[in-house]
């Protein structure tokens, strides 16, 4: 266990050193800069699931509208295929 924190702690100290030492050029620092931002934009639409949710089409589903008599028809309806399917497997 003691080998495996001193490899990481290892690591960390080596990338922390190499980072510090690629970035002491503000050339360099702003292009970094830029990477993160463009990764930022590229990341953060797919952490935002409550605006894909809100695109979805089915906004009326679960809460008819009473005065909406054509779906209210189609709703009554309901789909024949299983009943026949029923029907056919029980003859």
């Amino acid at each position: 266990m003691k080998k495996k924190y001193l490899l990481l702690s290892g690591f960390a100290l080596s990338a922390a050193g190499v980072t510090s030492y690629l970035l002491r050029k503000g050339s360099n620092r702003a292009m970094a800069k830029m990477m993160v931002n463009d990764m930022k934009d590229k990341i953060l639409p797919f952490m935002k699931k409550e605006e894909k949710d809100q695109k979805l089409p089915v906004n009326k589903a679960g809460h008819p509208d009473p005065y909406d008599i054509d779906d209210n028809e189609m709703v009554s309806e309901g789909s024949m295929y299983p009943v026949n399917y029923y029907n056919k497997k029980k003859q």
